[in-house]
């Protein structure tokens, strides 16, 4: 894991909310190579605001949200202010980066600004939704 301030991350990107980085343990799939196939050349970004949110989770004894938090790891965090859905969103419009969300009202916010969201379908299978 590295810490970056958002201007010194430069290309494309996928932000990945706190439901993205579980889903891969509640669904059984690699995030990796789904990411790979839907979004190739993309590089994942957490928000810290996601890993603020997971390590509240985490009290509650859900073993697939320690395992999100520990996947994160795993990925460049992008220092974020304040909490929910708006500091993605805000993150996503200033940088036009993809996001993974199943988050029906950011999905629909973000496409209707133009930019491209991921979903999970199929168990485990994303699909990418361009506005």
């Amino acid at each position: 894991m590295a810490l970056f301030n958002e201007n010194e991350i430069h290309g494309r990107h996928v932000i990945l909310d706190a439901n993205a980085l579980i889903a891969p343990f509640q669904f059984s799939f690699n995030l990796d190579i789904e990411l790979g196939r839907t979004a190739p050349g993309a590089v994942p970004v957490i928000p810290t605001s996601v890993i603020r949110e997971l390590e509240s989770l985490v009290r509650k004894g859900d073993w697939r949200v320690k395992a999100a938090l520990e996947l994160a790891r795993n990925y460049t965090w992008v220092e974020i202010r304040g909490r929910g859905d708006g500091p993605i969103f805000d993150l996503a419009l200033r940088k036009k980066w993809i996001v993974m969300t199943q988050d029906k009202r950011l999905r629909k916010n973000l496409l209707g600004r133009g930019i491209p969201v991921i979903l999970i379908r199929d168990r485990g299978h994303l699909m990418l939704m361009e506005p």
